[in-house]
């Protein structure tokens, strides 16, 4: 079985250097995802990273209510109060919500969204270097036979020159909400590497951030 090496904070400093956007991937719907976060994001500021794009709903704000993709809820809305804290104190440049060009239906993903979600990626990000935070399906390397259902991040890599760093979130165990209460699935690496929260491994070009046991964020975002 190949495992990821694990790697000093120096190293992944080094390797920064050589990129334009860090693309972090995550499941939606866990709470320790934000904690993640605020774990990752102040380090990468320091090394330029200093524009955060988060896939979410234009009209996101402390008011908003809690969703069935699990997107919004309590902890994502302490996430945005401590980003703008953040920027109000000089450490994180600027936060821009994308991914709502194409409307969904039924938790799915239009045909046609993953290309649009690159070409916002490409039309936001510019020159400057920034971190993406999506669902971990955007992010992906991968061919699809129907062409549309792509990844984003593999338009990003036709249609531009940026460098994509890409970090996975890497759960072992436990639950998440996402149009209902799941249950993560256990896999054979994730109980034969039982990393501590914050250990970062590298398996070629993939980077992953592990997170141990995690927990949903809700039961029903209906009942606070």
């Amino acid at each position: 079985m190949v495992r990821g090496k694990k790697i000093e904070k120096n190293i992944l400093q080094e390797e920064l250097g050589k990129y334009d956007l860090i693309w972090i991937g995550e499941i939606h719907g866990v709470k320790e995802n934000y904690s993640a976060y605020k774990t990752i994001l102040p380090n990468l500021a320091e090394n330029g990273f200093r524009n955060i794009l988060w896939e979410m709903r234009a009209d996101f704000s402390e008011k908003s209510k809690y969703t069935e993709d699990g997107r919004i809820n309590q902890f994502s809305i302490e996430f945005l109060k401590w980003i703008e804290k953040q920027i109000k104190t000089g450490k994180i440049d600027g936060l821009t919500f994308f991914g709502n060009k194409t409307p969904r239906k039924n938790g799915a993903e239009s045909f046609g969204y993953e290309e649009e979600m690159a070409d916002e990626v490409i039309e936001i990000v510019g020159n400057t270097k920034s971190v993406i935070i999506t669902g971990n399906y955007h992010m992906m390397d991968l061919t699809r036979k129907d062409e549309r259902e792509k990844p984003a991040a593999n338009f990003v890599k036709e249609k531009s020159e940026l460098k994509i760093l890409r970090m996975y979130l890497k759960y072992s165990k436990g639950s998440f909400y996402n149009f209902g209460h799941k249950k993560l699935t256990e896999r054979a690496t994730d109980k034969e590497i039982d990393l501590k929260f914050g250990t970062i491994t590298r398996l070629n070009d993939l980077f992953f951030f592990h997170m141990g046991q995690v927990r949903a964020v809700f039961k029903n975002p209906t009942t606070r």
